[in-house]
């Protein structure tokens, strides 16, 4: 089979596989409880990941109760990832609601949409964070505010960490990579800024093979400011990132990075 007979059996597998996940969403989660829905979620997750040729691999052991989960942010395949592991809501930017059948999984598969650079929408998101740690359900937040190429850990903003400082919420840092069949870093699967989707789709579906590594390591204790919890939720994850990258470079700006942090969403 050619490569370009191969991309496109693969394009209409995931294509059915939306589909379904759009019935799911649609049809069978109105009728059932949140255990059963997180449950048919990670399954749809793994099987996503199956038919993208992604391997996913997990180190660690997720904690008792419900946490903040501070992660670093490298594509779009994150969210499946993490919603294959974990049962937590996301919180994601708000473009992400526009884009068709995406959009309409997010928003049904627990995602909280905020408009980054507003201090208004990160003080209501904040209330939509805590009132899911009150009712002892875990949320994931990107404090990057942006993507990387997985080549280091960008300072985190603190602004959503505030719900755990208020609650006295556990924070789970939580480390993603992704490797390439020569264990390699596999930087095609990055979705930076404004580049277009397909170009990372593509490069994912056409890799020989795709290892995702989760890497979790013990909650952090919300003491002292959001500030002070930001910069130590970053410094275990950039510690987790270079366990499993091995990487000079994120060495060099780990030693850099403790510095004042932006305090905007």
């Amino acid at each position: 089979m050619t490569v370009a007979l191969r991309r496109a059996w693969r394009l209409t597998r995931i294509a059915f596989h939306l589909a379904l996940g759009v019935a799911l969403a649609e049809v069978f989660y109105p009728l059932v409880g949140r255990e059963v829905r997180v449950a048919v979620r990670a399954r749809w997750c793994r099987e996503m990941l199956n038919l993208l040729g992604v391997r996913l691999r997990v180190s660690g052991v997720v904690p008792p109760g419900c946490q903040l989960i501070a992660a670093n942010h490298i594509s779009w395949l994150d969210v499946f990832v993490i919603g294959a592991t974990l049962p937590c809501w996301f919180v994601s930017k708000a473009d992400m609601r526009g884009w068709l059948i995406i959009g309409r999984l997010a928003a049904a598969n627990e995602t909280l949409f905020l408009r980054r650079g507003s201090p208004r929408a990160a003080y209501r998101m904040n209330a939509e964070i805590r009132a899911r740690l009150v009712s002892r359900q875990s949320v994931v937040i990107f404090p990057e505010g942006t993507t990387t190429d997985g080549s280091r850990v960008l300072p985190f903003f603190p602004a959503l960490f505030q719900p755990a400082v208020d609650g006295r919420h556990r924070v789970l840092p939580l480390a993603i990579c992704y490797r390439d069949d020569a264990a390699h870093r596999a930087t095609d699967v990055a979705y930076i800024n404004d580049d277009p989707l397909w170009k990372s789709l593509r490069a994912v579906i056409d890799a020989p093979g795709t290892e995702a590594h989760l890497l979790l390591d013990g909650a952090l204790d919300a003491v002292g400011t959001r500030r002070e919890l930001a910069a130590r939720a970053w410094n275990a994850v950039a510690g987790l990132q270079l366990r499993i990258a091995g990487s000079q470079t994120l060495h060099d700006v780990r030693d850099e990075a403790v510095s004042p942090l932006p305090d905007s969403a």
